[in-house]
């Protein structure tokens, strides 16, 4: 395992001129300039020096044409993934597109018809709803069931009795799971599998977390389960959340099922959608070939922030709820002590704490009187964001505090 001493995650970056969402629209986005933001998900850190050297030695070349991939790329893809996560890809497997979000656009039109139900499993990423209403298909919910334990636990009954009911064409699993930080197990996972096999619905497993996993959780290709249910299967991957570099825009999307996919390789060359461009496969490839250890250290960095995030919640913030994630890099906290509207809580965290995090409605009505935060990111960012909600939580009215606007 590398030495996160090898790497320097405390820096804090300047974004001036990057074009950050994250950090160069705050103004623009929610009214304030000085707001600390932790929402939208990508790192403050700088990516594996390979990666920054291999684009600058490919830019420096100054030729710019047209590229297609190499047996190169998809070796480092196939070595990556059976390396990291004991899964055997072939490479007539693997279809590339700009993002996952453009695959699910294609997988559902591949797989379904409008008004088809699409099946999700709420609190959710917030995409899955936009993707199956802009494609006019409809929304059909298995809600995760929160435990008194404080984890998410999938209610396979609702699971099955939603699709007998209502036939959904497609579901969008989400692994490790966004926004609860929840990875589900093998055993979860086969039962799953083994449902949507028996009632033939396919399985589009967004695994773009995958190598965002903590030391005490193990993330289980949903591929590898069982032959049937990998016959059955779309599985998104990418590196951009692995490696900081979503603004590369390439994922690497494998279908074992040779007719389901060349049905969404020709849906990929119907809409018009890009392959990789030059960068993207420079950085892809070289990220897979050289960036492990690079990956070992963050890992290790970020899970020191959750823990120390974890004891600071617990000792300083007791009345709000807060879920252990086993993987992503994001902490799911519940504020619903305070009985604040969505719109409450929100001006609260920006106007009051100075804190921009997702809200957790967003990812489905489960998630009203939550938020999202991001602690991928230097750890005093981590700390200042969780003082100032320490020094202004006691403003909120009711339950804990003293007074305030509403």
């Amino acid at each position: 395992m590398a030495s996160i001493k090898k790497y320097d995650f405390d820096v804090t970056h300047d974004f001036e001129g990057l074009f950050s969402n994250k950090w160069n629209f705050r103004k623009e986005k929610v009214g304030r300039e000085d707001v600390i933001p932790m929402w939208v998900a990508d790192m403050d850190f700088k990516t594996a020096e390979s990666i920054q050297t291999a684009l600058v030695q490919r830019a420096e070349r100054g030729i710019y044409g047209y590229t297609s991939m190499t047996r190169e790329y998809t070796d480092a893809v196939i070595n990556w993934f059976k390396r990291r996560h004991n899964w055997a890809i072939n490479d007539n497997e693997i279809i590339t597109t700009p993002g996952v979000i453009s695959a699910l656009h294609i997988a559902i039109n591949v797989l379904s018809i409008p008004h088809d139900y699409i099946l999700i499993q709420p609190p959710t990423y917030h995409p899955f709803f936009q993707v199956i209403k802009k494609t006019k298909r409809k929304v059909l919910e298995n809600p995760l069931i929160r435990t008194s334990t404080g984890h998410y636990e999938i209610d396979f009954d609702d699971f099955e009795h939603k699709i007998v009911q209502y036939k959904p064409k497609a579901f969008i699993l989400c692994n490790p799971q966004n926004p609860t930080g929840k990875v589900y197990s093998k055993a979860e996972l086969l039962k799953l599998g083994e449902i949507c096999c028996n009632h033939q619905v396919v399985i589009i497993a967004d695994e773009i977390h995958s190598d965002i996993v903590f030391s005490e959780a193990v993330h289980t290709p949903f591929a590898t389960i069982a032959p049937e249910c990998t016959d059955n299967a779309i599985i998104c991957t990418a590196p951009s959340k692995t490696f900081n570099m979503a603004g590369l825009q390439n994922s690497n999307i494998i279908i074992p099922n040779r007719k389901i996919r060349d049905k969404f390789r020709e849906a990929l060359d119907r809409y018009g959608f890009p392959r990789p461009g030059l960068f993207s496969i420079v950085a892809t490839q070289t990220a897979y070939n050289t960036g492990e250890s690079w990956l070992e250290a963050v890992l290790q960095y970020i899970e020191g922030n959750r823990d120390y995030a974890l004891q600071r919640f617990s000792a300083n913030l007791p009345q709000l709820k807060v879920f252990r994630p086993q993987g992503t890099y994001f902490l799911w906290v519940d504020f619903n002590h305070y009985g604040l509207t969505n719109e409450q809580l929100e001006a609260y965290l920006i106007n009051d704490a100075g804190v921009w995090f997702n809200q957790g409605y967003i990812f489905g009505s489960q998630g009203s009187g939550f938020v999202r935060i991001n602690i991928a990111c230097p750890q005093s960012i981590v700390a200042q964001a969780l003082t100032q909600i320490e020094n202004s939580i006691i403003r909120i009215p009711g339950k804990g505090g003293a007074g305030g606007r509403w």
